[in-house]
């Protein structure tokens, strides 16, 4: 069923998203044209045109946000709640479906912005001035870095279900639900902190120096860990209410 579930919710926030996408791109065109032919970045139509591409990329940033709660509490925690929870699909598999939808959507965004930069590079004419750094230069090899995407992705589902868990304990509250929520997630930021300086105390001092690779190693495989320790803990405590206090069902 988690399938299932997957073909409906990538599709349904990418009604949303990709609108957005398609208008992030045209005005990253528009400022690569206005960048090119211009003798100062303070040229009107430059700033202009950096005003509508920044609007319009935080708009997808917001949406982005946005779509993840509502999807979640609507679903789940509203009135949708009911007709969700009668359905033959477990409550891990609903989790793990807005879990899986909000994590490829978050991460296209962050593919859409890296693509907005070389679509205004080539419109202005400027694409052959990017330098791509080699991973040897700045100290890092291929395993490195998909160490480091694999540890990014783990701690962005972290997030993503830091916020459910908060929503979830918000709505333990039979009034302002919403400031209940906040106040949650305002708990969790400060356990991950707590858990952050006890697990990276030790690194500290590398902020100053220069990481070898096993340094890195070693730091990107205890956020990773910690990213997956804390996800499971937002998991469980999201599946726990959802299955013995609210009572949506």
């Amino acid at each position: 069923m988690l399938g299932k579930l997957l073909k409906y919710e990538i599709p349904a926030l990418g009604r949303k998203l990709i609108p957005l996408y398609i208008g992030w791109a045209a005005t990253a065109v528009l400022l690569g044209l206005a960048i090119g032919p211009a003798q100062s970045k303070s040229e009107f139509a430059v700033v202009m045109t950096a005003l509508l591409y920044s609007g319009v990329a935080t708009a997808v940033v917001v949406m982005a946000i946005v779509m993840i709660v509502q999807r979640y509490s609507n679903s789940l925690l509203g009135d949708g709640g009911y007709f969700s929870h009668v359905l033959p699909v477990t409550t891990t598999e609903h989790i793990a479906s807005k879990t899986i939808t909000a994590a490829i959507w978050v991460l296209l965004s962050g593919v859409a912005m890296v693509i907005t930069g070389f679509i205004i590079a080539l419109a202005a004419g400027q694409i052959r001035y990017i330098q791509f750094f080699g991973l040897k230069e700045l100290g890092l090899y291929w395993a490195n870095v998909l160490e480091f995407i694999l540890a990014s992705i783990l701690n962005l589902t972290k997030s993503i279900l830091a916020i459910y868990a908060a929503l979830t304990i918000g709505h333990l509250a039979k009034q302002h639900t919403t400031l209940a929520s906040i106040g949650a997630y305002i708990g969790l930021l400060w356990f991950e902190a707590v858990i952050a300086r006890i697990v990276f105390l030790p690194m500290i001092d590398l902020a100053n120096e220069v990481i070898t690779e096993h340094e890195f190693d070693i730091l990107v495989l205890e956020v990773g860990i910690v990213s997956l320790v804390l996800g499971g803990i937002y998991f469980f405590i999201c599946k726990y209410l959802l299955d013995k206090k609210l009572n949506l069902a």
